[in-house]
């Protein structure tokens, strides 16, 4: 409940904003819980409350900015008493961010509170309004126009109330408090004063952000000792709707999407398959329903399989219109769209006639993709997975008009499979295309939800990847417990819970294998056998690793690592069934590893062989096998080999001094 006592006027220090302030944030204005106009006569715009990700520090409560709505939606009624920018009218607000105790939300929204300029009177004044009654500034409605944001301070935390009364009298309160305070003249350069100024304080807060510095001298800004972003509330559900042509569709799919941390739900869509524009409006309204369900603040993604692929694509590729049919989406994924009609083989005598846009081809289909790399624009993302005969329609000609889209496409060809390649129960699954199209599409799906940041219910790979390795070396220190270790380490892997648990119902099964030796384990008996006998840190006490490179995606990592040692023992891993030499020898090892539902999948270790044996005198590059027979000439004209094309410990010495 809100404390008794008399409020202070102002908020924040007199010399202007202090780190972490100013917060930037921005967005498309959503649709709220509809309480603001309805139940308390206070208006406010709700915007995706996504941006707090890059601002873990930042509590709930309420505080003050200013905003700038887009000019080219919307236009301040009165613009003389406003300050405005290149970005249109600038005018001040009051903001809260949280979850509203009052309400009891579940999910943490950002309500903004839209204020008068500061030169017009305010209507939230004591005596403002009539009497017992206080009236609130108001807008016109401009839900879809994109908001930028900018946090200046803090006024107070979020409380509960004992009437809806005391809430509003708050809410008053709070909007005076943000009025006086963005009345200083420090604050002036943000609302309209000194633009030089203004940058110039706005550089040097920036270079405190950049080092991660925050003030601990202001009052106004609350501890970080409380553990709400522990709280579960704090994870936003990832709402992911799978959407194919049949009535069922693969479980295995399914459970591999929930363990990565998405709240899934599969939309059977046949269509009626007679009206190819009506039955795109129809899939629209599907997920339109889906989006009334969301709280504020909440987006979601789509993965889209055969003809609602198709559908969705051609949503999205109407020349006519620069807004998304669907802007609470934060990513689509399609996969081998079923086209009901001909319009994008480039054959001239193609359907004339259809509602849908023509067709644009990319300027090259050699590639087995385009280029994955995510704008940092505020565009929504799209990936097309096409099978090897398939054209590669409704490609995004971005570049040609930037100004008129609001999504990215990025094309990827697999040209030895057919459609149906990515789904487990299909005749035409092909287990490579379906692990590579896989890995792309998650990563679109996170990104499109604000991975790498925010908190996941699903562990970051590389967190479960340096606690496999901490194992692994604790074990280094412990050989005398090394079936302990080996246990700990196949918890970590797939498919090691209860028969019941998700990561049982995935269609896969953990491989640990390496490369040039084949030595390894494909079920839990022998990679156990494998982690307590035959791996590191089995072998001579002389070897000793090194992390040279790392690339980290979403679903898997690649290590580029030194392995140096004497070889005094027999190494299974390495080395099976080769006695020591007592020689030295350097090596460097990739090492991938893929991960599904928080869970190690599969483990492949590759290293140059031959430049092993070279180094422990098992292999002679001057030795070249009298059986060797040439079936033709060199370039340079010879049909025989003086030495073979391997090296010892020169290649690695180049790799760690290039």
């Amino acid at each position: 409940m809100r404390p008794d006592g008399p409020r202070d006027p102002v908020s924040g220090p007199d010399s202007g904003p202090e780190p972490p302030y100013p917060v930037r944030l921005s967005g498309p204005v959503i649709k709220g819980f509809g309480r603001g106009s309805k139940e308390l006569g206070i208006p406010t715009a709700n915007i995706p409350a996504d941006g707090l990700a890059a601002y873990p520090d930042l509590e709930v409560g309420v505080y003050y900015g200013v905003v700038a709505l887009d000019p080219a939606k919307f236009q301040y009624p009165s613009s003389s008493s406003s300050s405005s920018t290149a970005g249109g009218a600038i005018l001040p607000a009051v903001l809260s961010i949280g979850y509203n105790p009052f309400y009891k939300n579940n999910t943490k929204s950002i309500e903004i509170h839209i204020m008068p300029p500061l030169s017009s009177p305010s209507p939230t004044a004591e005596g403002a309004g009539a009497a017992g009654q206080v009236k609130f500034h108001k807008l016109p409605d401009f839900y879809g126009t994109q908001l930028k944001l900018l946090i200046l301070g803090y006024i107070r935390p979020e409380y509960d109330y004992v009437s809806l009364e005391a809430l509003v009298e708050d809410i008053r309160v709070d909007c005076e408090v943000a009025r006086r305070s963005l009345q200083r003249k420090a604050y002036e350069c943000y609302i309209g004063g000194d633009e030089e100024e203004c940058e110039d304080k706005m550089d040097k807060l920036r270079q405190h952000l950049s080092l991660r510095r925050r003030s601990s001298s202001s009052p106004n800004f609350p501890s970080t000792t409380t553990d709400w972003r522990k709280d579960e509330r704090d994870v936003s559900p990832r709402r992911l709707y799978v959407t194919s042509d049949t009535h069922d569709f693969d479980p295995s799919i399914i459970a591999r999407f929930q363990g990565e941390g998405f709240e899934v739900e599969y939309l059977p869509f046949p269509g009626g398959g007679e009206d190819d524009e009506r039955d795109r409006k129809d899939l629209e309204n599907l997920l339109h329903e889906r989006e009334d369900d969301l709280e504020p603040g909440e987006r979601y993604a789509v993965v889209a399989y055969q003809r609602p692929a198709f559908l969705l694509l051609a949503s999205h590729h109407h020349s006519t219109t620069a807004t998304n049919p669907l802007p609470r989406m934060c990513a689509l994924v399609t996969y081998y769209p079923r086209e009901p009609f001909d319009t994008c083989t480039g054959d001239a005598d193609a359907d004339q006639d259809s509602e849908f846009p023509p067709c644009l081809l990319p300027p090259s289909t050699t590639s087995t993709s385009t280029s994955s790399c995510y704008s940092s624009l505020s565009l929504l993302p799209i990936q097309i997975h096409l099978a090897g005969h398939q054209n590669p329609s409704f490609w995004d000609d971005y570049s040609a008009h930037p100004s008129k889209k609001r999504h990215r496409c990025h094309l990827f060809f697999y040209p030895e499979s057919e459609p149906g390649f990515a789904e487990h129960l299909s005749p035409t699954y092909d287990r490579l295309s379906s692990r590579l199209a896989w890995s792309r599409a998650l990563d679109c799906l996170k990104r499109g939800f604000g991975w790498p940041g925010g908190a996941w219910k699903t562990p970051d790979v590389e967190m479960i990847w340096e606690e496999y390795w901490r194992n692994l070396l604790d074990a280094d220190r412990h050989r005398h417990t090394a079936e302990g270790h080996a246990a700990k380490t196949m918890k970590m892997m797939i498919g090691s819970d209860d028969p019941k648990s998700l990561d049982r119902q995935i269609d896969e099964t953990p491989l640990v294998n390496c490369v040039p030796t084949m030595v390894g384990g494909s079920d839990e008996q022998s990679i156990s056998t494998f982690y307590a006998q035959a791996f590191f840190p089995t072998g001579p006490p002389s070897q000793h690793i090194r992390l040279l490179s790392r690339t980290v995606g979403p679903d898997r990592i690649v290590d580029e690592i030194l392995l140096a040692f004497r070889h005094t023992e027999e190494i299974p891993w390495l080395l099976p069934r080769v006695p020591p030499t007592d020689r030295d020898v350097k090596i460097v090892l990739v090492m991938t590893a893929s991960f599904r539902a928080g869970k190690l999948s599969r483990q492949n270790i590759y290293w140059d062989q031959a430049s092993v044996l070279v180094q422990i005198g098992l292999l002679d590059p001057a030795l070249v096998p009298g059986c060797f027979r040439a079936t033709g000439k060199t370039r340079e004209g010879r049909e025989d080999v003086e030495i073979l094309p391997v090296v010892g410990s020169e290649g690695v010495e180049r790799v760690l001094n290039g």
